[in-house]
């Protein structure tokens, strides 16, 4: 196949391109190199330098091009930065989503697959939330991926939404709010204290990239539309979460405890039941939270 990831050089979509190589794909990364890195990929893949809220600058960079899979990782991904510049990210959320579908319309792509987020969709989440779940989002953020999600499902081709938990793996930068595991593990290796916002009690549902990717490359069969959680289902705490870093890194170096981030974003409790992906045969996870720190410590 012939695949086309927008963000191809960032966290997620530079696996997704790793994945697509060992699957035999011919793969094109496209990203405006904003967060991501050419360090990401390897020196033999195709990187076309492109932002997806411009659709001239989208469509030059892939001029003459034809793709039967477009995977479309590029977003901002900041929660409470989206509050502060709502322009900004509406215009690369929203208006980005926009031009890649019109660019999957274009090439007649076989599927679209939208990388979407689950729990800044789905506000707190005390049980963990079904696709039937109440979209509630606290921020802009997620207000802009339920928008652009809403986009892709109206595209007129075969597409597929897929609400991912929290990520976490190598390559994840370390100034990213998402990413607590690889701002825990940078700490860590530099003798720095961990900085834990709150009592450390707020719950969040993680899944190693590599599972996350799987759901991904699967979704290129065209067997499955519409939207999947993908997430473990489990709910761990920060504090956990230390204490399972712990047994893999060996004692932290010290933990500060700060007052809650400002702003009225922040969840207490989010976690995904993705039992449809699985009853559907679309995907389930495979590494634990375990499993996925020791990987993630030796591999990044």
């Amino acid at each position: 196949m012939r695949v086309l990831v927008t963000g191809g050089a960032g966290f997620l979509g530079s696996h997704v391109v790793d994945a697509c190589v060992a699957r035999g794909d011919l793969v094109i990364a496209l990203d405006d190199l904003s967060t991501g890195s050419r360090e990401n990929l390897a020196p033999d893949i195709p990187l076309r330098v492109a932002d997806v809220s411009d659709e001239g600058s989208l469509f030059r960079a892939v001029h003459g091009e034809g793709f039967d899979v477009i995977v479309h990782c590029a977003a901002k991904t900041k929660v409470v930065e989206s509050m502060a510049k709502a322009d900004l990210y509406r215009r690369v959320i929203v208006d980005g989503t926009r031009n890649v579908t019109k660019l999957a319309e274009d090439r007649h792509v076989q599927m679209l697959v939208n990388v979407n987020t689950g729990g800044a969709l789905y506000g707190e989440t005390p049980t963990c939330a079904t696709e039937h779940a109440r979209t509630e989002p606290p921020s802009n953020y997620g207000k802009f991926k339920l928008e652009a999600e809403h986009i892709v499902t109206e595209a007129e081709v075969p597409s597929l939404s897929l609400r991912f938990a929290n990520i976490y793996g190598p390559r994840q930068r370390t100034d990213l709010e998402g990413g607590v595991v690889a701002i825990f593990l940078g700490r860590w290796r530099r003798k720095e204290p961990l900085v834990v916002f709150g009592d450390g009690a707020d719950e969040r549902d993680y899944v190693y990239v590599a599972d996350a990717v799987e759901a991904i490359t699967a979704s290129f069969a065209g067997t499955w539309t519409g939207v999947f959680n993908i997430g473990t289902g489990v709910a761990t705490s920060v504090n956990t979460l230390i204490a399972e870093m712990t047994k893999v890194l060996g004692p932290a170096p010290a933990i500060r405890h700060e007052p809650e981030r400002a702003g009225g974003v922040e969840l207490d409790r989010s976690c995904l039941d993705a039992s449809k992906a699985e009853r559907m045969g679309l995907w389930r996870p495979k590494v634990s939270l375990a499993e996925g720190l020791a990987l993630t410590a030796r591999l990044a």
